[in-house]
């Protein structure tokens, strides 16, 4: 009984050790003057074209970081493809669903964002989507 209590006790630190060295070392959320620029760049970007942007520039610096995260991970893949043309939908679940035409401010935030963290991937998102039809649907 001794022996399986020491070595839960000895378990227990080791596991208490390893988590504070890696909430020491993690580094994910660290604001960075170049996250910082392009934060405040792209809320720039997106107030002179209208649209909203957050109160603060944290969610910017935590979500897109340095490099645009997710966003310019691969944006004109089959899957983002397909997953930004399944938000163009009515919104019906099966018999009734069909495409619609919408505003092009439903990617114009989009846009804006790779072309401030990866402009180099810009114009291939734009090739894929160049075919769409865009209308002022949305009332403001």
């Amino acid at each position: 009984m001794t022996e399986s209590r020491t070595l839960t006790f000895v378990l227990g630190g080791v596991l208490l050790l390893l988590v504070v060295i890696g909430l020491i070392t993690y580094s994910s959320n660290e604001k960075t003057a170049e996250a910082q620029q392009k934060a405040d760049q792209l809320t720039q970007k997106l107030e002179a074209a209208g649209l909203r942007a957050p109160a603060s520039d944290d969610v910017f610096i935590r979500t897109l970081g340095t490099d645009g995260g997710n966003v310019c991970d691969n944006p004109s893949s089959a899957l983002g493809k397909a997953t930004l043309l399944d938000a163009m939908f009515n919104g019906a679940d099966f018999v009734g669903r069909r495409p619609v035409v919408v505003d092009r401010r439903l990617i114009q935030g989009q846009l804006l964002i790779m072309e401030t963290y990866c402009p180099d991937k810009l114009q291939d998102f734009k090739d894929d989507f160049q075919d769409l039809k865009f209308d002022d649907v949305i009332n403001d």
